[in-house]
């Protein structure tokens, strides 16, 4: 058999400070002894990233299938964001202490439900030459 994480939700467009809940299942060949969900987000795109765990919870259990419900209420921020050089993505990441099984869900957090899009913006402004060196 192979190790089986799943996190069920109905949607996965919300709005911020909405409450989200839903279900994991699990279905492994050895007892897990915990398992982790976590509500988080992360930047990436051209130059450092960044990341933050907003929330999690924690089932200790010994059986190898199952399933638990579980409820997080989103923070007023970030937002979901997309742009040519950085995006702001949420997701729920679901993990067994033992063993590698492993479930990412994308998850959107935006007043309007989608990521918001950064638009290229063009600079127009005049710019002065220079060069480095000894004159």
């Amino acid at each position: 058999m192979n190790d089986n994480l799943f996190i069920d939700l109905e949607s996965t467009q919300f709005q911020p400070e909405m409450k989200i809940s839903g279900k994991i299942l699990w279905a492994l060949d050895k007892d897990p002894k915990e398992l982790r969900l976590t509500l988080g987000w992360s930047t990436q795109g051209r130059g450092s990233s960044d990341h933050k765990a907003e929330d999690q919870l924690n089932w200790k259990t010994n059986a190898t299938s199952g399933e638990e419900t579980f409820e997080f209420t989103l923070p007023a921020t970030p937002y979901s964001f997309e742009g040519k050089l950085i995006a702001l993505n949420w997701e729920l990441s679901l993990t067994a202490k033992k063993g590698k099984a492993q479930c990412q869900l994308p998850i959107t957090v935006s007043p309007h439900g989608s990521a918001i899009e950064l638009p290229v913006v063009n600079d127009e402004r005049k710019r002065k030459s220079f060069s480095i060196g000894s004159r």
